[in-house]
Order: structure tokens, then C-alpha cells, then sequence
């Protein structure tokens, strides 16, 4: 591996790691607390599923793009900035 792709593995590698923990947890928080309410509320149990993927979409959405801001401004943009990329 070339030397110079090494903060552009770190960055995507990173970004990956967060966006999907990231994703997962809150997924999982706020899918189990909307399927709960919406089972409260009496909404079919094969509505459920497809209406907590669209919210957990939406949801994951934010936390890609700011996880993906944050690892290509510390690990590309920084250094390259700082005179210490190429």
C-alpha cells in the first residue's frame, strides 16, 4: 500500500466504524421506543416494521454525513491544510 493512501484508508474506515455503531444505537432506541408506541396505539404489526426502517433510515442519514465530516476533515483536510499532506 502506497504510504500517501494511508489517511484516506484511516478516514473511510473510521467514518464506517462510527456511521454504523452510530446508526445501530440510535436505531435501536428509537425503533424500540416508536414500535412500542405505535403497538400501544394499535397500528398493524406488519405496518410496524416498515415504518421504524423508514424512520431508522432517516435517522441514520445525519449521523453518516457528520461522521463522514468529521473523519475526512481530522484525517484529509487537516493535514493537507496544515502543510503536512501532499
Amino acid at each position: 500500500m502506497n504510504p500517501a493512501q494511508v489517511p484516506y484508508l484511516k478516514s473511510w474506515f473510521l467514518f464506517f466504524v462510527i456511521a454504523t455503531i452510530g446508526g445501530i444505537v440510535v436505531g435501536a432506541i428509537v425503533g424500540g421506543a416508536l414500535g412500542f408506541a405505535l403497538g400501544a396505539a394499535g397500528v398493524a404489526l406488519t405496518t410496524i416494521p416498515i415504518v421504524t426502517a423508514a424512520v431508522g433510515f432517516v435517522l441514520s442519514l445525519p449521523i453518516s454525513y457528520y461522521s463522514f465530516k468529521w473523519s475526512v476533515g481530522r484525517y484529509i483536510v487537516a493535514p493537507v491544510l496544515s502543510g503536512r499532506g501532499e
